[in-house]
């Protein structure tokens, strides 16, 4: 268990103080993968910082499995950072040693035997997708490659927690998808606790189980990444959910534009679903129930994260009776579907 208790970061300046993070409560659960999400500037960093002793809070507590790091001897602290592995955002792997030799080097540091180690980084180049590539050098290495190395390093001193930095924001999407399923792959079968470092929604949603929000330094807002997703409530949170949706919203607002103007008497709504029912036919449900009302879906979505999968749909609901509308639209309610209408004109 990884817990944050009243956490606050301020930096001197020369005519002021920067308050990098500011009063952050955070409990992360043993093996759970742990999204922090926030834009550059966010505090994020600085808050993982704290957490592997490389930054000292102003005031607050952080505690790992009970022990507050920061009334730790030198001694006891950095034996608890070997404890903690780091993937960075730009791989920091030595361009002079190969694959095996870049894994190699924390156990090296460690004192462990030459052999002991050696045998160890075939293991977790293997581990990581590599095996046949041990002896080239990160100059041979596509990018996610290089990540991977990258991940295989910091496994070595067997860490019971994972920080990743930002590890997919300079891969393409291909890639991104590939790393995300190896840190899934991982955490499944070594039961880390992985903290993920990102400004990306998209890795949030794919690997995540929980995910804390950040902007200016606080958490605005914390939950289940399908509550997040369903229901996001601080105005930071909602803008990351539509950053993730596939659909452009300037093209939705032309069609909200165009149906209102052409139907008057018609209403546009928004479903949100998550677990089975977002893969059940509500739309035939719809029409089978109410004959007199057209349905036009306008956007709709379904993506798997863990635990389930969720949905949305934008529908213009058309109809001469108004009444039916909303008796649709009050079925839709019963059946547990968050509805909500975006434009009734």
């Amino acid at each position: 268990m990884i817990e944050f208790k009243n956490v606050s970061k301020k930096y001197r300046l020369s005519n002021s103080d920067l308050t990098a993070v500011n009063n952050v409560n955070l409990k992360i659960k043993d093996g759970q993968i742990f999204g922090i999400i926030g834009y550059s500037g966010a505090g994020k960093s600085t808050l993982v910082r704290m957490l592997n002793g490389i930054e000292a809070p102003t005031s607050g507590e952080i505690l790992i499995n009970g022990k507050n790091i920061l009334k730790q001897s030198n001694r006891d602290l950095r034996e608890e950072r070997k404890k903690i592995g780091m993937i960075f955002q730009h791989f920091n792997l030595l361009w002079s040693r190969t694959i095996v030799q870049n894994v190699e080097l924390p156990l090296e540091i460690a004192g462990v035997k030459k052999e002991d180690r050696h045998q160890k980084a075939l293991n977790l180049v293997k581990l990581v997708g590599l095996e046949g590539r041990e002896n080239d050098y990160p100059s041979e290495l596509s990018g996610g490659q290089k990540q991977r190395v990258g991940i295989a390093r910091a496994l070595a001193n067997d860490p019971e927690i994972l920080i990743s930095d930002e590890a997919t924001s300079a891969l393409d999407p291909q890639t991104t998808d590939e790393i995300l399923d190896l840190l899934l792959d991982i955490n499944q079968k070594l039961n880390l606790t992985i903290v993920l470092i990102t400004h990306e929604m998209h890795a949030i949603r794919k690997v995540a189980e929980q995910v804390a929000v950040m902007e200016k330094g606080q958490v605005v807002e914390q939950n289940s990444v399908v509550n997040i997703f369903n229901s996001p409530q601080a105005a930071i949170t909602k803008r990351f959910v539509n950053e993730d949706s596939s659909f452009n919203s300037d093209d939705l607002n032309s069609t909200v534009e165009s149906l209102v103007n052409n139907y008057p008497n018609g209403v546009i709504v928004k479903l949100t679903f998550n677990g089975d029912k977002a893969q059940k036919p509500i739309i035939s449900h719809l029409l089978r129930k109410f004959s007199s009302i057209e349905i036009s879906i306008l956007e709709g979505s379904i993506h798997q994260i863990q635990g389930g999968s969720i949905g949305s749909l934008i529908v213009h609901l058309q109809s001469d009776k108004i009444s039916e509308q909303q008796a649709a639209i009050d079925y839709l309610k019963s059946l547990k579907i968050e509805t909500e209408v975006i434009n009734n004109e």
